[in-house]
């Protein structure tokens, strides 16, 4: 029986949230966390179809050998993924559909929103040899930089004209003195980018992003990357109308925190001089999850 192995990255957007989206650049990482994809020969005409969450089985479905849905534990989202074979067939009409047990596997908590979408559509793609960003577009939209970060090999620029750009190298003078803490309220990214179509930017505004996210990839200092976490939220706060999660919540912690990806409830990113005080703080505040840079970088 043939057996195929693949893996994608999970992801981080560290600057350039939401304007990414009208063509500024951004800067992001991919993780050591993500999801792997095992592909086995079966007998049985058809697929057999199985998501895992850390061993754990959360999602099923066995297709026909013409991808009709013959079981399921979730109709709506297996109608999706059916769509997403359909895309396949589409782009590859050459693809061999049938007699496949995919097997899924995320080594993450899938409410931290690190990429269980943008990891499948990758996983897709190096099995079946469709483009990642057409398959992106044509299913989940949005920028695709998460799709980049799903194999990347270090953190980097992107931008939709021309995607990934170049890789960055962040000094650990930066990466020692960052925590991220995940707030426990995962956001709906669909959501958020349907909310911030309706709202207006200008082309000071994306400059000034593009220049932040350039910026920081050059950073070298803490304090340096601390100005631009400071500017990020000034602005994005003024254009979303939000009042930043710093103000919002931890208004007497002594150094700079950064919302990540849509704003209210995902990861945050703070600085600080000390990780086991800073550790501390969140702790007291009730805040469980919490990553250094170094736990959750792609090695």
């Amino acid at each position: 029986m043939a057996t195929f192995t693949y893996s994608a990255s999970g992801k981080l957007l560290l600057f350039g949230e939401y304007l990414v989206l009208r063509g500024s650049r951004c800067l992001a990482m991919p993780l050591s966390l993500g999801q792997t994809l095992t592909l086995d020969s079966i007998p049985e005409r058809g697929l057999i179809w199985r998501c895992f969450e850390q061993k754990e089985l959360w999602f099923e479905i066995i297709f026909s050998e013409s991808l009709d849905i013959l079981q399921t534990s979730d109709m709506t989202m297996a109608t999706r993924i059916q769509n997403l074979l359909w895309l396949v067939i589409r782009y590859n009409p050459d693809i061999f559909l049938t007699n496949w047990y995919f097997k899924f596997d995320v080594n993450f908590d899938r409410q931290f929103g690190l990429g269980t979408s943008s990891t499948l559509i990758s996983l897709l793609s190096q099995w079946s040899g469709v483009d990642p960003y057409l398959l992106s577009m044509r299913s989940f939209g949005g920028s695709a930089y998460d799709v980049a970060a799903a194999t990347a090999p270090h953190p980097f620029l992107y931008s939709l004209g021309k995607r990934l750009i170049k890789t960055v190298s962040i000094p650990e003078q930066i990466t020692d003195n960052l925590l991220f803490v995940y707030l426990g309220n995962k956001q709906n990214t669909a959501t958020a980018v349907t909310t911030f179509n309706d709202i207006p930017t200008d082309y000071f505004q994306l400059e000034k992003m593009d220049n932040i996210a350039q910026f920081a990839a050059e950073c070298q200092t803490i304090e340096e990357w601390e100005k631009m976490m400071l500017e990020s939220e000034q602005m994005l706060s003024e254009i979303l109308s939000q009042e930043p999660v710093q103000q919002k919540h931890f208004k007497d912690y002594p150094y700079q925190i950064k919302s990540l990806g849509a704003w209210g409830g995902d990861f945050i990113m703070a600085s600080c001089r000390s990780i086991e005080d800073a550790k501390a703080y969140f702790s007291k505040k009730r805040y469980k999850t919490v990553f250094t840079y170094n736990e959750l970088i792609k090695k």
